[in-house]
């Protein structure tokens, strides 16, 4: 998926993979070291490259919304079987199919949402958050109430309260020490019996950090250093850290088109992630209005990076890599991007192959096949990463779409 962020919009983290091989891709490289070099363990998948794997394939039509691992013999994902009468993935009826997975270490099962969210089960989200424990956030059909259940390892109970608006992004240090934010100025943090509200110094779309006491939320500004005034910019982008005891502003850079200045100019940040303490990373865009004036200017890409002391624009990584937001860290081997691309700690860009469905699933060898993962997340405690989505079949007279797990083969 390719991205603009413009304003203060979150961004979807979608995988996208199209192909009709036998593998799929033309992925080369593998998985490195913090050095950068190939793993004794993984020189013979090197030399393919990196590619995902069936671990589980859903009977029926349907999709997978969201993943969660609180170990690696206690895995969730959730899904919703398609409306097989209307073909619409969005039926409204209460608690329409919407299901559970768990692995358990040997198998996937299948069982029902948790009684505790009651019949109607929207916006499905699964969230690890420590010490053994899930989170599963529904909302009301509104999306102005918010529901959420907890699994202990054992069973699925109701949280003592719940935040009030729509959950945003969320990052848990554990059970007791969970922030979220609600898409506006405020973030939330649960202590293990209450939600309090922080005000923010800037509207926030993204929150990632290495303890409870540093803590990055990023998203955009419209007001300060340059908003308004020549550039007629509406929004710069916007970095917030959470020290322990207050959140405050940290500079960035200020961005601007050349003159003209196209229509509405906004710029933004949508997504930060966590390498290490010393290296945080930013990315957004600067937008415009378009359709407004002839000879628009293409719109700008932003990727900051924090050293420890100052963020600073960090040039585009090579190839297909360039332009792509990270899904998540690969611990120190490097990072997953959008559009099922992968960024190495060396700087390699790699293309993850993605396998085909067989006549076995429904699909037929002539079947056009693409591979959409919502959900990317590294298992704890393990070198296991897994991924979550449906296969879109296209095939005369019975096209499909098919509830999948995946995992990464190095």
């Amino acid at each position: 998926m390719r991205r603009t962020v413009v304003g203060s919009a979150v961004l979807t983290l979608v995988l996208a993979a199209a192909g009709c091989g036998a593998q799929g891709g033309d992925g080369k490289g593998g998985a490195t070291s913090a050095s950068g070099s190939p793993t004794a363990s993984s020189q013979t998948a090197a030399a393919a490259g990196p590619a995902w794997a069936y671990d589980h394939v859903e009977d029926g039509s349907a999709e997978m919304l969201d993943l969660a691992a609180a170990a690696e013999d206690d895995i969730w994902a959730a899904g919703f079987e398609l409306n097989s009468d209307s073909g619409d993935s969005s039926d409204s009826s209460a608690g329409h199919g919407r299901f559970l997975r768990h692995f358990d270490g040997t198998r996937w099962r299948r069982s029902p949402m948790p009684a505790v969210l009651g019949d109607s089960v929207y916006n499905a989200r699964l969230d690890s958050v420590g010490s053994g424990e899930i989170w599963l956030t529904a909302s009301s059909p509104d999306g102005t109430r918010l529901k959420t259940a907890h699994w202990d390892g054992e069973s699925w109970t109701s949280l003592a309260e719940n935040p009030t608006g729509r959950i945003g992004d969320l990052k848990a240090f554990g059970p007791d020490d969970v922030w979220v934010l609600d898409g506006q100025a405020e973030a939330r943090h649960w202590d293990g019996s209450r939600w309090t509200t922080r005000a923010l110094p800037a509207e926030a779309a993204s929150l990632d950090g290495t303890a409870s006491d540093d803590l990055w939320a990023v998203g955009s500004r419209d007001s300060g250093e340059g908003v308004g005034g020549e550039s007629e910019q509406y929004t710069q982008p916007a970095a917030m850290h959470w020290d322990g005891g207050s959140w405050t502003l940290v500079k960035t850079p200020v961005y601007r088109f050349d003159d003209p200045v196209p229509p509405e100019p906004s710029a933004a940040l949508g997504k930060v992630v966590v390498v290490a303490e010393d290296d945080i990373r930013a990315y957004g865009g600067n937008g415009f209005n378009h359709g407004e004036v002839e000879n628009e200017p293409a719109d700008q890409s932003i990727r900051l990076r924090w050293d420890g002391t100052r963020w600073t624009d960090q040039p585009e990584a090579a190839g297909e890599c360039g332009d792509r937001d990270p899904v998540t860290v690969d611990g120190t081997r490097g990072l997953f991007l959008d559009g099922n691309w992968y960024l190495a700690a060396d700087g390699t860009c790699v293309k993850i192959k993605r396998p085909r469905l067989t006549a076995e699933d429904g699909a037929r060898r002539s079947s056009a096949q693409s591979l959409w993962l919502t959900s990317v997340i590294p298992v704890p405690g393990t070198d296991t990463v897994l991924g979550a989505g449906h296969v879109q079949v296209n095939q005369s007279g019975d096209p499909m779409e098919k509830a999948v797990v995946v995992s990464l083969r190095r």
